[in-house]
């Protein structure tokens, strides 16, 4: 089965820090994957599909964190769990664009 996916996905491994909608606790987890449109998460919590996260992204090229104010878990197994993007300020959208866009070439496969 071939998957379709809107944005496409560069894998990288970056620390970060979320919480749950309604929930003050901040958790840490490892983002393996991350796209213009969300990212996968792996993570000693469990997470629901349909739980609401904020999400504070730590790529030390950008110096300082991203932050995601309002993001929805679509899938989880196994201690990993997807996350859809839904509110970022348009600052930290163009950040994210150009962590992409950095970060593309050192993972684009090698001929």
């Amino acid at each position: 089965m071939i998957e379709c996916r809107e944005h496409p996905r560069i894998p990288v491994e970056l620390q970060v820090l979320f919480s749950t909608t309604g929930n003050t606790v901040i958790r840490e987890g490892t983002m393996f994957d991350v796209s213009d449109g969300g990212c996968a998460v792996t993570s000693t919590v469990p997470v629901n599909p349909g739980t609401g996260v904020t999400l504070l992204i730590r790529a030390s090229d950008l110096g300082s964190p991203i932050t995601v104010h309002s993001a929805a878990v679509r899938w989880a197994n196994h201690g990993e769990f997807g996350v859809e993007f839904l509110k970022l300020t348009d600052l930290d959208r163009s950040r994210l664009r150009r962590f992409l866009h950095v970060a593309r070439p050192r993972f684009a496969p090698q001929n």
